[in-house]
């Protein structure tokens, strides 16, 4: 059946509907001119596929009856269609209900009350650069139409908080007016597109892969076909730098390799492609929370082929994502389906060109990650003129900025630097480009503003969503706890290798609890006080894996003294040097148990 037009479809049987809102979803269609996108399946009795009679509207497959609820609120009314409606709530002072409060967060705007009053809006930083002039603006709207305060997240983003709805707009064409958006940042769209912090300074690095990844970005946000797929979708690049881009927790990482000399003399067609012997190795399938990082199978392109790699991948999930199920729309679940080279090879029809196979000893491993790279005064890649430059890693409260911080780290950035800063997954900032003796003169300045580029272990390490404090799903006052737990642990020891703490408010997992060396998960006691289930032993790039159930729930107001007897038994009870992952990893559940509760025996936890 051609999808041409309004008295085709509404002729068609939608089991379900009524004459009504078939009526209605037909002329949509119609009107909305999405002949391209959601698809009609050609069925009747007969078998003879052009009859009208007897066929069944789908969105690329899934009849329009079976859409889960979000599906069908993206069919009616398209995200890219919505400034009208954001206007008019702004005019009424009114605040999304229903399905708009859903479709609200296609736009970076999140009802979240009744945790906090208003919107939080969460931008869009691609790469995690900003400039100088941006990260100032970014503080006076914080100022004037938010809190008075800006988060950054563990995808390298920033968040603000507190926005009344008469101030949506206000605030939207000021990011405009910044050369930001927020558009696409929450909700069925391609979240922030990550690389690492230290991209086109970082002395280690094979290749600064910014630039694709800011491509990327434009791309999506100029494809309407890109806002409204199954369900969220995460992209990193990752240049080999020092500081991880974390990739293997996405959906799509790009991971730039040397190709070995005895690889390329063997392989001539590609050296031919790769004159500088770096490639890109493609990982599918990260979603931590659902236990799975992304893996490699063997496929690989060159930097100039990544973007479409990404662009077709997405496509191909946007037309096989389950639309039915939120908890099956991931990107994993079609790669669970379908299996990796199945799914890799049908996304490789779409390209004007073949993906390399390549064995794993083809590459030289990807070069060492320093976990607490992020914080200090530490020397990057000579400028043009080959001065002696430092970037700063700056120390946050678990992210936290105030206008005031915000606009002086700006100031700082071209006093000292060259207007460029940068924010890390680790919910902190860079200044890079300082000239080496100046450095001293721009830590004064920082402390001025209350900010330092020291941090203890403890803190260089600790992560944190949102919490209850302004997150209607959180069960636990993660930032508070967190700033809490570290400033008490660090009072007790003083370690030779980092512990990453991350507090999690809910299986939401968005502080990604399962990567943390101790990750703690909000939860609740019998009696109704806020508590954490806790898990061990997780860890990313080369120290992947999935933390292990240990307990819980451990009452928040238990949270410490319970955090301080299981760093002081490790460390009672490790090898030499042993860190604490290498520690976790080399015992087994009821030994970490029988370790760890023996002083405190809780119940232990079944799922976290």
């Amino acid at each position: 059946m051609p999808c041409d037009g309004k008295s085709s479809l509404a002729h068609a049987p939608l089991d379900g509907f009524t004459d009504e809102q078939r009526d209605y979803l037909a002329s949509m269609l119609d009107q909305m001119d999405l002949n391209t996108v959601y698809k009609a399946a050609h069925a009747d009795e007969t078998g003879d596929g052009g009859n009208v009679n007897g066929a069944r509207i789908s969105v690329f497959g899934t009849p329009l009856e079976d859409l889960c609820t979000q599906e069908q609120l993206k069919l009616a009314e398209h995200p890219d269609e919505m400034w009208p409606k954001l206007r008019a709530h702004a005019a009424e002072a009114k605040m999304p209900e229903g399905g708009d409060t859903f479709m609200f967060k296609h736009h970076g705007l999140f009802n979240v009350q009744p945790a906090q009053p208003g919107f939080m809006c969460r931008m869009r930083i691609p790469a995690c650069k900003l400039t100088a002039n941006q990260f100032e603006g970014l503080g006076d709207l914080a100022e004037n139409l938010a809190g008075g305060y800006a988060h950054v997240t563990t995808r390298g983003n920033l968040q603000v908080r507190e926005i009344q709805p008469q101030n949506i707009i206000n605030l939207l064409e000021g990011l405009y007016d910044l050369g930001l958006t927020c558009k696409g940042s929450g909700a069925d769209s391609v979240r922030n597109i990550t690389a690492n912090p230290t991209a086109g300074f970082d002395p280690q690095e094979l290749m600064d892969l910014s630039p694709y990844a800011k491509a990327l970005h434009l791309h999506i946000l100029n494809t309407p076909s890109l806002h409204g797929i199954p369900r969220k979708f995460n992209i990193a690049f990752d240049g080999g730098g020092v500081i991880s881009a974390v990739v293997d927790t996405n959906d799509i990482g790009f991971v730039a390799h040397k190709l070995t000399d005895e690889y390329l003399a063997a392989n001539p067609e590609v050296a031919a492609a790769c004159p500088d012997g770096i490639v890109i190795r493609i990982l599918l399938g990260g979603i931590t929370g659902h236990h799975d990082f992304a893996i490699s199978s063997g496929f690989a392109c060159t930097p100039d082929q990544m973007n479409d790699f990404a662009i077709a991948t997405l496509d191909v999930f946007t037309e096989n994502g389950d639309r039915t199920n939120r908890k099956k729309a991931r990107l994993k679940y079609v790669l669970d389906d379908w299996g990796h080279t199945k799914f890799t090879e049908t996304v490789e029809e779409r390209l004007p060109f073949k993906l390399l196979r390549l064995p794993e000893d083809a590459t030289h491993p990807r070069g060492p990650i320093d976990r607490q790279m992020h914080i200090g005064v530490h020397p990057q890649a000579p400028g043009p003129d080959g001065e002696d430059l430092r970037f700063l890693g700056v120390s946050l409260w678990l992210g936290r900025l105030s206008p005031e911080q915000m606009r002086g780290i700006a100031a700082i950035s071209k006093k000292y630097g060259q207007g460029d800063i940068r924010l890390t997954v680790w919910q902190n900032v860079l200044i890079p480009h300082v000239p080496a003796d100046q450095v001293d003169a721009a830590i004064a300045d920082l402390n001025a503003l209350g900010l330092d580029v020291s941090a203890s272990s403890f803190a260089a390490g600790v992560v944190a969503c949102t919490g209850k404090f302004a997150c209607q799903f959180a069960s636990a006052h993660t930032k508070e706890h967190g700033q809490a737990a570290v400033e008490h642990l660090q009072t007790k020891f003083e370690l030779d290798s980092p512990i990453n703490i991350h507090l999690t408010g809910c299986t939401h997992s968005c502080a990604q609890h399962y990567i943390g060396d101790i990750g703690l998960v909000g939860a609740s006691t019998e009696d109704g006080r806020e508590a954490y289930n806790v898990v061990l032993g997780g860890g990313s790039d080369h120290d992947q894996g999935i933390a292990r159930p240990l307990t819980g729930p451990v009452a928040y107001d238990e949270l410490n003294p319970f955090l301080e007897g299981v760093i002081g038994t490790y460390l009672e009870n490790r090898e030499d040097d042993e860190t604490f992952l290498s520690f976790t990893r080399r015992h087994d559940d009821d030994a970490l148990k029988q370790l760890f509760l023996k002083d405190a025996p809780l119940a232990e936890v079944t799922s976290s």
